[in-house]
């Protein structure tokens, strides 16, 4: 047995298994300059200290994988990879999630490990920095068991929605309306579809967080008319400001504010904002995380008061 480890270790994670085969001992990835990430992976200490979660992730994945050609990274693990919205009770579930395919006889036995056997076509699993994972349309699917409909709208409006290259580091959405209704196409039988079924329907392009999208459920729920996405103040203008939900019709726009929103800088970008829609004789209604505690009932009231008065 070795007693150095093998250079190629150095910039990556590797399982038992793959030392054992290199003439690495078990006695050896005991010692203190190794640290053990969990379901048998282990990397140097200078290389795991230096890993945020995502990165931890990303190398377990990448040995594991390795052991288990044929697999792929899927559900909630996937999910955190590709950076992807879910309820946080489904984010506390740390196991690594692997599937492989229904014909397949791969097996994924190893604690810390959950295995899925599932049916899949080609473009629903992709490659993101080495490792193999489900698309994340295919997420979208392989998380439904464990999400209400009203969570999948959620997630699914993250999908479909139109991202910013300078924050997303991408220029595409991560799927379309219509790739999500052919996934479900192909997936007679899979869990959770009827679910994903159910939402598809009120998925809609152009909600930019999750508190949006609440917003928007809670004004139809309400009774309200569905409130459009991505207002502009001055339609045919490139430059116009946009509203995140409104009622073109009645001059009714509809701001959520995050937290992001209370610093100097941006209060004053907002304002700058708003008055373009106020001088275009546009109403301007700001909702924010208190109203999204009480389930946005008062916004939903509020705005069915400016509706009746327009």
């Amino acid at each position: 047995m070795v007693d150095t480890l093998p250079p190629e270790f150095s910039g990556r994670a590797f399982t038992a298994a793959q030392a054992l085969r290199r003439g690495v001992s078990r006695e050896r990835l005991r010692r203190r300059d190794i640290v053990a990430l969990g379901s048998g992976v282990y990397a140097r200490r200078g290389l795991a200290a230096a890993q945020t979660p995502f990165g931890t992730l990303q190398l377990k994945a990448a040995a594991l994988l390795g052991d288990h050609p044929g697999m792929w990274l899927s559900h909630v693990s996937a999910a955190r990879l590709h950076g992807l919205w879910l309820p946080d009770r489904v984010l506390r579930d740390q196991r690594v999630h692997l599937s492989f395919p229904a014909a397949s006889d791969l097996r994924a036995r190893r604690s810390g490990i959950c295995g899925h056997r599932v049916s899949v076509r080609p473009e629903d699993v992709v490659e993101r920095s080495g490792v193999r994972l489900s698309s994340p349309a295919r997420v979208w699917l392989d998380v439904a068991g464990l999400c209400s409909v009203g969570e999948l709208i959620i997630l699914g409006d993250q999908l479909v929605r139109r991202p910013y290259p300078k924050f997303d580091g991408r220029s595409k959405a991560h799927a379309t309306i219509q790739e999500l209704q052919a996934l479900l196409d192909h997936s007679h039988g899979a869990p959770g579809r009827r679910r994903c079924l159910a939402a598809l329907g009120s998925i809609r392009m152009g909600s930019d967080s999750v508190q949006e999208t609440l917003l928007r459920l809670a004004l139809v729920r309400a009774g309200l008319p569905e409130p459009e996405l991505q207002v502009p103040a001055q339609p045919g203008r490139r430059s116009s400001p946009r509203a995140d939900l409104g009622y073109p019709a009645w001059k009714i726009a509809i701001q959520y504010e995050g937290d992001t929103h209370f610093t100097p800088v941006q209060q004053r970008a907002d304002q700058r904002r708003d008055n373009v829609f106020l001088a275009a004789g546009w109403l301007v209604l700001r909702f924010n995380l208190e109203d999204s505690r009480e389930g946005f009932a008062q916004a939903a009231e509020q705005v069915r008061a400016a509706i009746a008065r327009r």
